[in-house]
């Protein structure tokens, strides 16, 4: 398959991220440990018999339409695929932001920018071979959107997962293909440019994870390495629909840990302690040296310790306090995930809860105005399938999240 002969139709997913362990301790290269959320971001991608390029993100009310031949083809971007995003050529980054036509930190326009940042630089490495069509890509995401979960990067992989594919770089089977590896970590790569472009400087982590899927451990500065043993685990993912600044967060915890650092310290220590029992929790399963049952009660500890730890930093809120009380009183360990101060808590459903138990317990939160997702963390990353003649793009926009999902 050549880029002139592109699948009519791909239908191109990836997962979001949450944080199990190590919010806040990870900015001071403690562990932290991550993995892949059930719920996912899906794009389409359909070849067009004109020479039109049209993007639609109704996520976050983009809907853009260029003409091939609007494209900057002609740049020398030496290297582009290893270099930050800010070494664009001058000449390079005012046809992207004309393209945007919008403020560069709107967050819109940085998606539209990272959509076609990697759109020229996957043409480069594709040696440069022009399109002979147009193409429509649509994306749809079942993340919400600036909850601490991934979004943003969930995005970058299935854009840069197209548009490797439209380029024929990979194939479309790509997960079933004995270069899986390899297609993998091109992808990746190709995501954390579109990263680069959305936040400047990010860890590589949350891309890391949407690609590749499953749970990963993580240092800054020394990367991320995959929990050996890692088991899909059932969680309920409830949304505060409170507001939170992660940079004031941060901040926050610095100047504390400024403040009062003989007692700030050992906590930051105590929560990187808690990572490596986790990841240490799963390799023990993994040697059979202890039970699923024996995991559950152990990643339970591990919760109730990590949130109160994360609550003495001051990064809690009443809100998290109410959805830890209400699962609580069903039996169930509850912490916050991801800066804190609102945003999302994730609870750890075992296999002995029965569903009944877990619908009241949803029931009793949306009452208080949270917004809950019942899903699964560990599972697939970044993938790939054809779609008939009856699915087109829009399709996409129509189908809801279960019919999705038995696509994946």
């Amino acid at each position: 398959m050549t880029a002139t002969k592109m699948v009519e139709r791909v239908l191109v997913s990836a997962p979001g991220k949450v944080i199990l362990f190590g919010e806040h301790s990870v900015v001071y290269q403690k562990m932290a440990v991550a993995a892949s959320l059930g719920l996912r971001t899906y794009l389409c991608i359909e070849r067009r018999q004109d020479n039109l390029i049209r993007l639609l993100l109704p996520d976050v009310k983009a809907d853009r339409t260029w003409k091939l031949d609007e494209l900057p083809i002609d740049v020398d971007f030496t290297n582009c695929d290893t270099r930050h995003p800010s070494e664009m050529p001058e000449k390079l980054q005012s046809r992207l932001v004309k393209l945007a036509d919008a403020d560069a930190q709107n967050p819109t326009t940085q998606a539209v920018m990272a959509f076609l940042y990697l759109l020229v630089i996957i043409q480069i490495k594709a040696a440069g071979t022009p399109l002979d069509h147009g193409f429509t890509i649509i994306v749809r995401s079942f993340l919400p959107v600036g909850a601490g979960l991934g979004s943003s990067a969930s995005y970058s992989v299935v854009i840069s997962t197209a548009l490797l594919i439209l380029y024929n770089l990979i194939p479309v089977d790509f997960n079933s293909s004995s270069d899986r590896e390899l297609h993998l970590e091109l992808i990746n790569k190709y995501a954390f440019k579109a990263e680069e472009v959305i936040h400047g400087n990010p860890s590589g982590v949350d891309n890391a994870v949407a690609t590749f899927g499953g749970a990963k451990s993580f240092v800054r500065g020394q990367g991320f390495s995959t929990l050996e043993g890692f088991k899909s685990l059932n969680l309920l993912l409830t949304n505060t629909n409170v507001p939170r600044s992660t940079s004031a967060l941060v901040a926050a915890v610095s100047e504390k840990r400024k403040k009062y650092p003989e007692i700030i310290e050992p906590i930051l220590e105590s929560m990187h302690n808690i990572g490596i029992r986790c990841r240490d929790a799963f390799k023990k399963l993994h040697d059979g040296a202890i039970t699923t049952e024996d995991l559950m009660v152990e990643i339970g500890d591990l919760v109730v310790l990590n949130h109160s730890l994360l609550d003495g930093l001051g990064v809690s809120h009443p809100s998290l306090e109410k959805i830890r009380s209400i699962t609580a009183q069903h039996g169930l360990k509850t912490k916050l995930t991801g800066a804190g101060g609102g945003g999302c808590a994730v609870t750890f459903i075992g296999d002995d809860i029965v569903q009944s138990v877990v619908d009241e317990v949803m029931s009793f939160l949306k009452d208080e105005g949270f917004d809950c997702y019942q899903t699964s963390i560990g599972g697939i990353g970044a993938n790939a399938v054809p779609l008939t003649n009856n699915e087109s793009s829009q399709w996409l926009l129509e189908t809801d999240r279960s019919t999705l999902e038995q696509y994946m």
